[in-house]
């Protein structure tokens, strides 16, 4: 069975972000911006904008490496059409701001939001919000290579937070789902039951694993909380986990789900009554139900 490894262990990995902050740039415009998602990787970063990876951030020879799409580097200011030669199908050359070629310091970072907008759904967007209004929050998308247990990968669980329980703070997972997703139902070869299930036994076969990894990833968030000038305010929960407190997996492991998406003629004719169905199936847990994801409060 493969490990479920994360958290940036390489002390010079953080003294060397800590430094960066700290100059005028790319990072500290990054680490300054709290409506950007930080998820914390095997010694590495990925910068999320609505489910998108702006940047993956390591280190490599001693020194932080970046890297992003190229897709988000279209400047989405321009506007106009592109001429396309009838003869020889050859498309005019583009402008010479079509494509960001630097980053220029509070300028830049907008534009690479705007374009990768572009190409995020409901449920990314969803995701996002929740958990840029909910601090306690420490992870999303977070990938697991099931191996022994499921016979193959994973997707991806949406989001890990931490919670106050007496005595110590306990790891919480959310699966999050629009009302329109396929896999929302009861029955069949996908659906929800099945794939949170799923997601329990993956947690509870990599039990250990998970609860040292968030340890880690706490105090890393801490690090980069301090370094962010205040932009990016370290929850009390988290703030107690990174300074060595008691962090704790239920038995079995609690995976909870958030559905949202929908009105009020959808909540009451639909929703409501699958929501019935649902807890009657679904092993101890907690359905959150919105409309709007906007300040949605786990």
């Amino acid at each position: 069975m493969k490990q479920f490894r994360r958290g940036i262990r390489n002390p010079a990995m953080l003294d060397a972000l800590v430094e960066l902050s700290e100059r005028e740039g790319w990072w500290r415009d990054v680490i300054r911006d709290p409506s950007l998602v930080i998820g914390v990787r095997d010694e590495y970063l990925n910068v999320y904008w609505q489910g998108q990876s702006l940047f993956r951030v390591a280190m490599k020879g001693g020194r932080v490496t970046a890297t992003t799409h190229p897709k988000y580097l279209l400047n989405p200011d321009l506007s106009g059409q592109v001429a396309i030669d009838v003869e020889t199908n050859a498309f005019a050359a583009p402008r010479i701001d079509a494509i960001a070629q630097a980053y220029e310091p509070g300028v830049t970072l907008g534009r690479l939001k705007r374009a990768a907008s572009l190409y995020s759904g409901e449920e990314k967007r969803g995701v996002h919000d929740i958990a840029t209004a909910n601090p306690n929050v420490v992870d999303v998308e977070i990938a697991f290579s099931g191996g022994d247990v499921t016979g193959g990968v994973v997707p991806r669980i949406d989001i890990a937070a931490f919670e106050s329980i007496e005595g110590g703070v306990r790891l919480v997972f959310w699966e999050a789902k629009t009302f329109y997703n396929p896999e929302l139902r009861s029955s069949g070869e996908k659906n929800v039951v099945r794939q949170i299930e799923l997601y329990r036994s993956i947690l509870d076969a990599f039990r250990d694993d998970v609860i040292e990894s968030y340890r880690i990833i706490a105090a890393n968030l801490a690090v980069l909380a301090s370094a962010s000038g205040g932009a990016r305010q370290l929850d009390p929960v988290v703030r107690r986990v990174a300074e060595g407190g008691e962090l704790v997996l239920g038995d079995p492991a609690e995976l909870n789900l958030i559905v949202y998406g929908f009105d009020a003629a959808q909540r009451d004719k639909v929703w409501r009554p699958f929501e019935s169905e649902l807890r009657t199936k679904l092993a101890p847990g907690r359905i959150v139900a919105r409309g709007d994801t906007k300040g949605l409060r786990l």
